[in-house]
This record gives structure tokens, C-alpha cells and sequence, in this order.
């Protein structure tokens, strides 16, 4: 049976209209592979800190608090200037000043990283008043807080980032976000109590 299928298919494609179509095929993939690379951010390697990098869930509103640490390294001639960073659709918010995990009998202070924060602005370009600009041949970490909707009990959540500079060129990564170690240690001492 598939041997019979893959001489069907060489028959059609040694007819003039399967050269065609094979051709419109290849083009078609080609003409997707330039247009992917065009879209792309020239001469940025983005990485994710993962020591730095996590989210918890917040008792005080019913939303997940996450932290993204990135390393971005230009191997441009140019400056990129990044507007936005997007995490599955979410945009980066003002993180809170302080920020607590509450257990059983001991609140806990989080400690954001010691990065440069990135927080967009606004949804229209007009309203950018500042962007994160990354200098040609160089190395910088920021970080990025996020505000979600949903609660999750899981302790890995996996989601794309999305960058994308002021050409609106783009530069994604697929990333893991653990939870914070420091929940899991409470939840831990939670679940012993019960």
C-alpha cells in the first residue's frame, strides 16, 4: 500500500503539473524561512537567569506574581532599543514595593533581583516614554514582573517571551518558570501541619 502511494507520487510529480506544484511547495518554505528571519532582532541572544526567575501564588489577591530574569547579549553593530516583553500574551507590570509569602506563623520577604526592571509603558507607541536600550557589543541582565489571572497549583509553568525592539522586529524564547522555593518550603510545612 505505501509503496504503491510513493510511486503514484513520483508519477505525479514527473508530470509537468506535479514540477509545479513541488516548486510552489519549495517556494513557498523558502519564502517562510526569509520572511521568519527578517522578523527576527539582528545580533541578539537572549537566555533566561533561572535562579532568578519564578513565580508564587499571592493569598492577597488570587493571582500569580512572576518574576522573569533575562540576559541579553547584542553581538550587533547597532544599539537594539526593546519596547516590549511579553509573556504569553501577558505585558510587564509595575512590580509592588515589598512583596510576602504568608505561612502558618512566619511571613516571609521576597527579594526581587538586582537587575534593571524593565515595565512597558503603554500599548501605543506614541505613549513609550522609555525603552530598554541594550548598547552594541554588550551584555545586560533585567528582569520583568508579570501580573496573571489564573491560579495555578502546579510548580513549573511553561510559556513563551517575546521581545520586540522598536523596528518591531522580535526575538522569542520558550522558557520555564519554577515556582519560588520559599513557597514550596511553606506549603511543605502547610501540609505537615494537616
Amino acid at each position: 500500500m505505501l509503496q504503491q502511494a510513493l510511486k503514484q507520487l513520483l508519477q505525479f510529480l514527473a508530470t509537468p503539473t506535479g514540477q509545479s506544484v513541488l516548486l510552489g511547495v519549495v517556494s513557498f518554505i523558502a519564502l517562510a524561512i526569509i520572511y521568519n528571519k527578517q522578523r527576527q532582532i539582528p545580533g541578539l541572544t537572549v537566555a533566561v537567569i533561572p535562579e532568578d526567575t519564578w513565580f508564587i501564588n499571592r493569598d492577597d489577591n488570587h493571582r500569580l506574581a512572576i518574576v522573569v530574569s533575562l540576559h541579553l547579549i547584542n553581538k550587533s553593530s547597532a544599539p537594539i532599543r526593546i519596547r516590549r516583553c511579553k509573556l504569553s500574551g501577558y505585558s510587564p507590570k509595575s512590580p509592588p514595593e515589598k512583596l510576602f509569602l504568608q505561612g502558618h506563623d512566619t511571613t516571609v520577604e521576597l527579594t526581587y533581583p538586582k537587575y534593571d526592571l524593565f515595565v512597558d509603558v503603554g500599548s501605543h507607541p506614541a505613549e513609550h516614554t522609555s525603552e530598554y536600550v541594550l548598547n552594541p557589543y554588550t551584555e545586560q541582565r533585567m528582569w520583568v514582573f508579570y501580573r496573571s489571572g489564573i491560579v495555578t497549583m502546579t510548580n513549573m509553568l511553561r510559556a513563551p517571551v517575546v521581545l520586540r525592539d522598536v523596528n518591531r522586529k522580535r526575538k522569542a524564547l520558550q522558557i520555564a518558570v519554577p515556582r519560588n522555593m520559599e513557597q514550596i518550603q511553606l506549603y511543605r510545612e502547610a501540609a505537615m501541619r494537616w
